[in-house]
């Protein structure tokens, strides 16, 4: 694409039309929990009859419970048929323990049969007595412990009054953390947090989302008990981009792909000041584990300790070309929602080398689960495991962005889809299969 507008009048329509029914997709999670906010002060909001079934009463695997109840509110969360598309895909659309609906889940292995899920903007109900988003708690971060295809919920506070499972170095209602990437090495797990900034409302709905990053953090957990053991800057804590956006090991190294995460254009220009900076995807790499050590920068012939060195590895599209990149057997592997909220597609890329070049390979619509009516999809995450045919499982997000008309928000609309996408080359299997 070249350095001015979008040319043609159609390609503007669309994202106009999809702004306009959005508003965009992650105001409306922050308008709920400023709604949400409200419900845990006492002002009353009546929630609607219960229209699902209640949490599954069995209790937690007490040896989970044993290990993390310390530090976590640990809830048993039941078990997957498979971890295959189909039954994550089962098992995700509907309630998850007390979580009835979230989003953007980003996937950190633990060990040989141990994942950490980490949930962004995540609404709990642990009473089983709401059916809506508007009825639920908010939190801006929710863990789920996989073990094999069993989970344990994971939040801080109580489960009278749910908390973030990261609240970083304190948060608030305008001041918050979201996951980014995360590896484990020599016992301790090292997660990448950014730091949120809320803006003021923005004008023009096409201008994104009144939020922006404004700085990486480091969180250290020991990997058996996820107690947490430090929260400090990352060693480069800019945004420009966030480097640890996503992080994939292979041999020596850690790989930090970098995206700046910018969800308010506004901040750039607005819409049509395009292309924007989160068209850009960066690299910068690591001592495998150490994610605490600072990195060397991709440049245009090699590394270097230089940030300013730096090259893009990927840069295309207008809004937004935030690749989620995964390795299988050699072969690396990237998911993008063309655009974000405001396309309509996914896309497959492949590498040799995690600084590509990257090669388009397949391309699929970016459908949502169920009626399609007011719903936009975004985030899409390849797994670290494949289906037993070879396919890519990727699990997209999706939220109803007209949920304010709809009886304060069905949550079975904002939990995210889990789609196989076909590749020529099948390898390895998922746990628990």
């Amino acid at each position: 694409m070249g350095r001015g507008c979008p040319s043609t009048r159609a390609r503007r329509d669309h994202y106009m039309r999809t702004a306009r029914r959005c508003g965009l997709a992650v105001i409306i999670i922050l308008t709920v929990t400023a709604v949400s906010i409200e419900h845990e002060t006492n002002i009353a909001i009546d929630a609607p009859p219960l229209a699902q079934a209640p949490i599954e009463t069995r209790p937690a695997d007490p040896a989970v419970v044993a290990r993390l109840a310390d530090e976590y509110v640990a809830t048993d969360a039941g078990c997957a048929a498979t971890t295959t598309s189909e039954g994550l895909e089962q098992f995700f659309a509907e309630r998850v323990g007390p979580i009835v609906g979230h989003d953007s889940p980003r996937i950190i292995r633990l060990d040989s049969d141990r994942w950490l899920w980490l949930l962004q903007d995540s609404f709990t109900d642990y009473a089983g007595n709401a059916s809506s988003m508007v009825g639920s708690q908010y939190t801006n971060s929710t863990a789920l412990l996989q073990e094999g295809s069993c989970f344990t919920v994971l939040e801080r506070g109580t489960d009278q009054h749910a908390e973030s499972f990261e609240p970083g170095n304190g948060e608030s209602f305008d001041r918050f953390f979201w996951p980014a990437g995360g590896t484990v090495e020599n016992g301790l797990l090292r997660v990448f947090w950014i730091e949120i900034i809320r803006d003021p409302p923005l004008t023009e709905a096409i201008d994104g989302v009144n939020v922006h990053p404004r700085r990486t953090w480091l969180a250290t957990y020991d990997a058996g008990t996820l107690r947490r053991i430090s929260f400090v800057p990352a060693p480069d804590p800019g945004v420009s981009p966030v480097y640890g956006f996503d992080v994939v090991d292979d041999g020596d190294f850690s790989y930090l792909f970098g995206n700046s995460f910018q969800q308010n254009l506004s901040i750039e220009g607005g819409y049509a000041n395009g292309p924007h900076s989160a068209t850009s995807m960066w690299l910068a790499r690591v001592p495998r584990g150490r994610l605490d050590l600072h990195p060397q920068y991709r440049t245009a012939t090699g590394w270097s300790a230089l940030h300013s060195d730096a090259v893009p590895i990927s840069t295309r599209y207008w809004t937004e070309n935030a690749m989620h990149p995964v390795l299988m057997d050699g072969r690396w592997l990237a998911v993008t929602k063309v655009d974000g909220f405001l396309g309509s597609d996914l896309v497959v890329d492949a590498a040799a080398d995690p600084w590509g070049p990257w090669t388009q390979i397949t391309s699929v619509a970016a459908t949502p689960r169920g009626d399609p009516t007011d719903i936009v999809t975004y985030a899409p995450l390849p797994l670290p495991w494949l289906d037993p045919d070879g396919a890519l499982i990727v699990g997209l997000s999706q939220i109803d962005v007209a949920w304010q008309n709809h009886d304060g928000g069905d949550p079975a609309r904002y939990r995210p889809r889990y789609l196989a996408i076909g590749l020529a080359e099948p390898t390895s299997d998922g746990p628990g299969q």
